[in-house]
């Protein structure tokens, strides 16, 4: 399982309707395995931003994508 973040300038949209164009404020992390870790990184590098963490396993395929949590800045 990996992550997938974006930041958000609307936490509150569903999904993905806000997700970021281009490559900017987007990130896959491979390196981390708790849930946990993976906002507290993000907090880190994205500090007073909102962002949301998605989980998937097939990159390509959109419907394993699951959304797992949206952090309020």
């Amino acid at each position: 399982m990996e992550f997938y973040v974006y930041v958000t300038e609307n936490p509150y949209s569903p999904n993905w309707i806000d997700e970021p164009v281009g490559s900017d404020g987007r990130t896959i992390i491979r390196d981390l395995k708790t849930l946990r870790g993976v906002v507290n990184r993000m907090k880190k590098a994205w500090p007073r931003k909102s962002f949301k963490v998605f989980t998937f396993t097939n990159f390509y395929d959109q419907k394993t994508f699951r959304h797992q949590h949206t952090h309020w800045a």
